[in-house]
């Protein structure tokens, strides 16, 4: 009977989820964690009125005070229903991952931005532009759900945004077809969650993001099983028609060769100053003690004209040879070993530190025209890279 259950009252059910209980009555819709009591009960509680569910989420204020907008979206009510609906869903298909969502929007992308190093941080800015709520960006993005919540479904390879009231496919987008995915990395932004995907009609990548009732985490977790699955599915499947082709071939034995991976190099002409040994591997009045002594002790006329390389695993400082001449790398460092960096106080110097081991640090200091902004920001985008493939290893 959908308008009883067991001993409690008229309309009402007991819903449970992985980690909560929950008592929802039907007709109206409202949620409470409370069991309730009949009517009639001398000893029911003024707190298990069917309207006094307890609140999950704060009331969304005005869209002009980033510092309460951020922290909540969804009334209570709307938050509540959308987490019943969520378990109802668990338990009629358990194959189907649902989390209640409400769309901030979308923007534009370059391609360039989704290449190897650039994509974290582009996905990222995406995420904070949205969440932030400026009524320029927000005018201009596409906001699925007219900015109510709805369920974000993972089911069967598709990733569907359903209008949880009546069940409708606002949006559905192929798993293999989001190009990245990503979760907010401020600690104010944990619940925010954005792919990107092209548009199937226009053919334009966009970033969606979407701000969540639970921890983002959760569908980037879901996300990333889904596509191991499908891709270890690739790869039996082509195994196995690999193993047919030769078997039934005549050459006895056939390989397979990778091909190259190709690493984003940047490279930037700036002017070496030079080296000083330093006492800690990281600290700006370390770096900046180490920039001063070498403007102090050395002229412009000393510094060598180099042409830095920066990939996501090293730094090299590389002396160009007139002519014919081969290249001479004066510094090599690997990005693991790279421990700390900084623009000085005068904008057109940088400097790293390198731990060259047994606790011995290095300063390398360079002066750049127009200023060290482009290259701060590419050694900085290196280094992110390398800590998310120590993550992901």
């Amino acid at each position: 009977d959908v308008w009883g259950d067991g001993d409690l009252p008229p309309g009402w059910r007991e819903i449970s989820d992985s980690s909560e209980v929950y008592f929802w009555h039907v007709p109206t819709g409202t949620t409470q964690y409370h069991r309730p009591v009949a009517p009639g009960n001398q000893h029911a509680s003024p707190n298990a009125e069917p309207g006094a569910g307890d609140g999950l989420c704060e009331k969304r204020e005005d869209c002009a005070q980033p510092s309460t907008e951020v922290r909540g979206a969804i009334s209570s009510a709307s938050v509540s229903s959308l987490k019943t609906r969520v378990a109802m869903i668990r338990m009629i298909s358990p194959s189907k991952k649902s989390f209640p969502v409400r769309s901030l929007g979308w923007m534009e992308m370059a391609e360039q931005d989704l290449c190897e190093g650039r994509s974290s941080v582009a996905v990222h800015h995406c995420i904070r532009q949205l969440s932030y709520c400026r009524r320029d960006i927000r005018d201009s993005a596409g906001v699925w759900g007219e900015g109510k919540g709805m369920l974000l479904v993972l089911q069967d390879r598709m990733l569907n945004l359903i209008d949880p009231d009546d069940h409708s496919l606002l949006h559905s987008q192929p798993i293999s077809s989001i190009r990245v995915w990503g979760v907010g990395r401020d600690h104010d932004r944990d619940s925010d969650f954005a792919y990107v995907a092209r548009d199937k009609n226009t053919r334009v990548l966009k970033c969606h993001v979407f701000r969540c009732d639970t921890p983002a985490a959760a569908i980037a977790t879901s996300l990333h099983e889904i596509c191991s699955k499908i891709m270890a599915e690739r790869k039996s499947a082509k195994a196995a028609a690999c193993s047919s082709t030769q078997a039934s071939s005549d050459v006895p034995l056939q390989a397979e060769f990778p091909m190259p991976k190709t690493e984003l190099v940047q490279k930037f002409h700036v002017l070496y100053l030079g080296m000083t040994t330093v006492s800690r591997p990281i600290g700006m009045d370390i770096i900046n003690g180490a920039i001063e002594n070498l403007l102090s002790s050395t002229g412009k006329e000393d510094w060598t004209p180099v042409m830095l390389s920066i990939a996501d695993t090293t730094l090299a400082v590389i002396k160009e040879k007139a002519g014919e001449e081969e290249e001479e790398v004066v510094i090599e460092c690997r990005v693991r070993f790279l421990s700390f960096m900084g623009v000085g106080r005068d904008a057109h110097t940088f400097a790293f530190i390198m731990d060259t081991g047994n606790q011995h640090f290095q300063c390398h200091v360079f002066w750049c025209d127009p200023n060290a902004g482009s290259v701060s920001e590419a050694v900085q985008t290196a280094c992110v890279l390398r800590y998310q493939k120590c993550l992901v290893a």
